[in-house]
């Protein structure tokens, strides 16, 4: 069970308006601003600690939620001495085959992750799903979301989501046939994608009215939702800038519109992804994943900044001494950092080192 969210932090209020002063600042093309979190084990470590085979839907609703948000209270109150960036949030964990079987097709669970199915052989079989609402993992998606909503409302613990683009459900939905489509079928694919985008906006309405519905009379309880959409540009890493321009641009734009503002994710593998998504209108924050073996962001911090177009970056570091490198150039944009350490005594020291280099 979650305990009230002002356990979770030494001044909970005070991180919620930092995080909201940073996003208004990147709203309004503000630059200047460093925002902090360091990442102990325990921050992550609950991913590996829940069996998703071990639950049976939807039979077990009730003990998946139970069970998900003792984990994260333990997460979080392992690092309750923290003073970092870091807000509590409830967030259903069920792998990546939630993201696009609300649309059609079941979820394959595995132990510590899940798949979807593609269930597009042809290009215009979309025109043929269900509509929008009715498939099986629509509705217990909602149920599953509904239930850690109920478990975390009083005590005010805001619920979060994240979406795939246009693209990226139309690649799960579509699989790798989707990149000869780019060539093959072009006005196919652009209808394809304009009907990804049509459900996600309709998906993460009914996510966000639940939360509406819950947490209307809480401080922090829509705090994701409000006026934002969260989304993931996995498989535009693999296209070309031109490509993305064409077939992407259009389609994630609307999506953001719908909402407000555009949370976005891509990795460094596409580094030129970056310029980009941040020229859509109104993203305000990119989360730019490092990859094994490919460009290093802490390594483009002057082209990053230059290509952000005042939204927040978020990136890894490896060590705090990158940080103070860095941090000339880091001033010059919006960035969000984080950094792994292997302890929570670890974390305490690495927030107070970047608060006397911050002041």
């Amino acid at each position: 069970m979650f305990r009230d969210i002002h356990d979770y932090k030494p001044d909970i209020d005070q991180a919620f308006k930092a995080n909201h002063d940073l996003y208004e600042a990147a709203w309004k093309k503000q630059t200047g601003n460093i925002s902090f979190r360091v990442l102990p084990p325990s921050d992550v470590s609950f991913y590996q600690e829940i069996d998703l085979t071990s639950f049976t839907f939807p039979q077990d609703i009730e003990r998946y939620a139970a069970t998900l948000i003792d984990k994260l209270d333990q997460s979080y109150m392992a690092r309750r001495t923290i003073d970092d960036n870091c807000l509590p949030a409830v967030f259903p964990i069920l792998g990546i085959g939630d993201y696009s079987a609300f649309v059609a097709g079941d979820i394959i669970f595995k132990p510590d992750t899940s798949w979807g199915q593609h269930v597009l052989k042809d290009i215009d079989d979309w025109r043929n799903l269900p509509p929008l609402g009715t498939s099986k993992w629509y509705q217990l998606f909602l149920d599953i979301s509904e239930a850690l909503i109920i478990l975390s409302k009083k005590q005010g613990i805001p619920y979060m989501r994240g979406f795939f683009s246009p693209l990226d459900l139309a690649h799960a939905l579509r699989g790798e046939d989707i990149y000869y489509d780019f060539y093959d079928e072009p006005e196919k694919l652009h209808e394809l994608l304009n009907y990804c985008a049509d459900a996600t906006i309709h998906f993460a309405e009914s996510i966000y009215a639940l939360v509406r519905k819950h947490y209307h009379d809480t401080p922090y309880g829509t705090w994701y939702t409000r006026n934002q959409i969260n989304m993931s540009e996995d498989i535009a890493c693999m296209i070309s800038a031109d490509t993305y321009r064409e077939f992407c641009r259009p389609h994630t734009q609307r999506v953001i519109n719908h909402f407000g503002s555009g949370y976005m994710h891509c990795h460094s593998r596409a580094m030129y992804l970056v310029k980009e998504i941040c020229d859509l209108d109104n993203v305000v924050h990119l989360w730019l994943a490092t990859d094994p073996n490919q460009p290093r962001p802490m390594d483009h911090i002057e082209m990053l900044q230059a290509a952000s177009n005042g939204a927040v970056i978020a990136i890894d570091c490896d060590s705090f001494s990158e940080i103070e490198t860095h941090y000339a150039s880091l001033k010059k944009g919006n960035f969000s950092l984080c950094l792994p350490v292997a302890s929570i005594e670890e974390g305490e020291d690495m927030v107070q080192r970047f608060k006397r280099l911050n002041d």
